[in-house]
């Protein structure tokens, strides 16, 4: 559920380090603790923040309280980017989910980074890029195939992310991420089994990616 590929997420913690290195601007660490928030949603933005190691999850939180899974960010992941530019308050909340670190960094600061170096400016646009282009994708995709096509599309991105057919996701996850019900995913999860792409196991675990790709492609034919 990463929101911009791995290679540019190590080009963004070297370009992090690098300006620690530097001594350039008022940048710090923040160790943080499993269940920790480190964005409250609709708080004013004050800092922009890279995840050096550990993981969080990006989740909105709707009015009646429901929460909406947006991303499970890992190290080089960038939060807080767009608001500290925009000024408008923070549309999404981050908590940490293991054990983990980040880079903070003031706005101001943030501003002065990319006011100086147009290497990590380009750096930041490829990423506002990436997630621009990854919702409208599972927009379209939500929009024009059913929930089990949406599913399998994520299998697919977990299991490139992660490099692994185990897939680091709870059925939980999977309701919040696709706005449905753990009922909806439970049915989705027992059908896939039955046709041979995922293991009957207790984690979710793929058999094959073959197996993956002709269940995807099964809705194009």
């Amino acid at each position: 559920m990463r929101s911009i590929p791995s290679e540019l997420t190590r080009k963004l913690v070297k370009a992090y380090w690098r300006r620690v290195e530097h001594k350039r601007g008022p940048i710090m660490e923040k160790n943080m603790t499993p269940g920790e928030p480190l964005i409250h949603q609709d708080d004013l933005p004050e800092n922009v923040y890279i995840i050096l190691n550990g993981s969080l999850k990006i989740h909105h939180n709707t009015p009646k309280g429901t929460e909406y899974l947006v991303a499970i960010g890992g190290p080089g992941e960038i939060i807080g980017e767009i608001e500290a530019l925009t000024g408008e308050a923070y549309a999404c909340a981050a908590t940490a989910i293991r054990e983990s670190t980040v880079g903070v960094i003031p706005k101001g600061a943030y501003a002065q980074w990319l006011d100086e170096e147009h290497d990590f400016a380009l750096l930041i646009n490829h990423a506002m890029s990436y997630r621009l282009q990854k919702v409208v994708k599972r927009s379209a995709t939500n929009l024009s195939y059913p929930l089990e096509y949406s599913v399998l599309k994520l299998f697919e991105m977990l299991a490139e992310d992660e490099g692994s057919l185990r897939l680091a996701v709870t059925k939980e996850d999977l309701a919040n991420y696709l706005g449905t019900n753990t009922r909806s995913i439970n049915r989705i999860l027992r059908d896939l089994q039955e046709k041979n792409v995922l293991l009957p196991s207790r984690h979710i675990e793929v058999v094959s990616m073959e197996q993956l790709e002709r269940a995807m492609r099964a809705y194009d034919d």
